[in-house]
């Protein structure tokens, strides 16, 4: 007689192993399958947190990327008046390097300088006379002969605009008005006693009252050649316009009154070094800035070279002013076979400016 198996614990078996292989509660990981195992079967699985869907199988997802800082930050949107000053800055305690402030692109650079020079000059108009022995050059010095002042302070402005990063135009101007003779003439400086002035014959003892206007522009394209945060090597080209008007007055002579006035239109190319020498813990740097120019063409030539140093102070958003102090030495010459112009400014300056 076969042995009877018992039925009941098999069907009772193959009920647990479907209900906990079937069961929606089933552990995420298999380090939760015992704590599931071992809890009390609710009939309903209980809902999945955001902290539960959150983790990940170890071994199956890689690690989230950090998050990526951009420095410096990125500027805030919308329209800015002032630029900020970039990636040279700021300057803090314990700070031991050296910045050069610079305009930076959309910026100003505006300054006032006053030369305390000698100013000198000679006009030969006309060039050549017949009532000089044998056709010698005429020429007329504007110190000795018609009194104009010898010293003078000589004011200049400067405007620059920075409209990219390594490119700007700039333009400057020197006017004055001297006044002088009111003298009695001493002699023409050319060695005959006499000399000429247009049509008046200037000769011993003659009242001459004078006066001089003269006006120089440049309009430059300066290119930033070399840049770094406490240097820049600038070289520019341009154009330079000159206009003189010499009056001189003698009421002996006859003629009365005779004006010369004459104007020029020549090319000018220069080249500038600054280069930061020290910068202190406030923000304040001192620097060398030195530039020498090259006048040419329409029968003139001539040089503009300034020496000195700069010292400036740091404002706020970028800007900041400065003062500068050094030597200058411009020399101009037009030779034209009518008549011959020369003119030249020497001295000690100051400048002040800003950049905003």
């Amino acid at each position: 007689m076969l042995r009877r198996i018992p039925s009941t614990p098999l069907v009772c078996l193959v009920i647990f192993l479907s209900t906990i292989f079937l069961n929606a509660s089933w552990a995420a990981a298999p380090d939760e399958s015992l704590d599931i195992l071992l809890k009390p079967n609710q009939g309903v699985s209980a809902p999945v947190t955001a902290a539960h869907k959150a983790k990940t199988r170890a071994g199956f997802r890689a690690a989230a990327p950090a998050a990526v800082v951009l420095y410096p930050p990125l500027p805030p949107l919308g329209i800015t008046k002032v630029k900020p000053q970039g990636i040279c800055g700021p300057v803090g305690p314990g700070f031991s390097g050296c910045i050069l402030p610079m305009p930076m692109p959309g910026q100003w650079e505006m300054g006032v300088q006053m030369i305390f020079g000698r100013t000198r000059g000679i006009v030969a108009w006309p060039r050549y006379t017949p009532y000089l022995a044998w056709g010698s050059e005429n020429s007329v010095n504007l110190n000795d002969d018609l009194g104009l002042p010898a010293h003078a302070v000589v004011p200049e402005f400067t405007a620059r605009y920075q409209f990219r990063p390594n490119w700007s135009f700039r333009y400057t101007v020197i006017g004055f008005q001297f006044n002088g003779g009111n003298g009695t003439f001493q002699g023409g400086s050319n060695g005959f006693g006499v000399t000429y002035f247009g049509n008046i014959p200037l000769t011993w003892g003659l009242q001459v009252s004078s006066q001089w206007q003269h006006t120089w522009q440049t309009l430059e394209l300066v290119y930033d050649a070399l840049k770094t945060c406490n240097s820049v090597l600038s070289i520019s080209g341009g154009w330079l316009h000159t206009d003189d008007r010499i009056t001189a007055n003698c009421v002996q002579c006859g003629y009365y009154t005779g004006i010369f006035s004459k104007g020029g239109d020549s090319g000018y190319v220069a080249m500038q070094l600054q280069q930061c020498v020290r910068t202190a813990q406030n923000g304040g740097s001192f620097s060398l800035d030195n530039k020498v120019g090259a006048i040419f063409g329409d029968d003139a030539y001539g040089w503009d070279i300034q020496l000195g140093g700069r010292y400036s102070i740091p404002l706020n958003c970028g800007r900041s002013g400065y003062a500068k102090g050094g030597y200058r030495f411009v020399d101009y010459k037009k030779n034209q076979q009518d008549f011959i112009l020369t003119n030249a400014i020497e001295g000690g300056f100051v400048e002040f400016g800003f950049i905003f």
